[in-house]
């Protein structure tokens, strides 16, 4: 059965909900047509950025390269910019999650991800199609527009 897209009561803190710490990238490829996304896609097709939880004892970046290895199969990042936080419930509206975004870069295509399920798809970032979570879109639309502006030097590349 396929979930309904969140709404934006997602995107609205209720009284007293647990916070948990995560951690998600937007990770760029190039390509001979120019630089491709990420996408993870999780049991049930939902396309997203990768991203996950930080774990007791972890740092933002270790948690990040985990999350990375599990999710999307890729083991060689190169983090380049703090993209800034995001906030919003996790889809069983039961945790407030607060979300660190980093931009990386790699020259991986990706192994299989660790996580049961999920597999990591390259599209291009000037094509992509929007992701399950809103903000997520709206992050990489971000990014493709500070990438036209010239704000981030990708070239020294991996």
């Amino acid at each position: 059965m396929k979930l309904p897209p969140p709404d934006t009561t997602f995107y609205t803190r209720p009284l007293a909900i647990p916070e948990r710490a995560s951690v998600g990238a937007v990770v760029l490829k190039r390509s001979d047509s120019g630089w491709l996304l990420a996408v993870v896609i999780e049991p049930g097709e939902y396309p997203q950025l990768p991203k996950g939880g930080v774990e007791v004892g972890e740092t933002h970046e270790q948690a990040l390269m985990r999350e990375l290895r599990e999710e999307a199969g890729l083991y060689a990042v190169r983090v380049v910019a703090d993209l800034g936080t995001l906030e919003r419930l996790n889809y069983a509206q039961t945790l407030w999650q607060v979300t660190r975004y980093s931009l990386g870069i790699t020259g991986e295509v990706g192994q299989p991800p660790l996580e049961p399920g999920f597999r990591l798809e390259w599209h291009p970032l000037d094509a992509a199609q929007p992701l399950f979570w809103p903000e997520q879109t709206r992050l990489v639309q971000q990014v493709r527009e500070a990438l036209a502006r010239g704000e981030y030097d990708l070239e020294g590349g991996m």
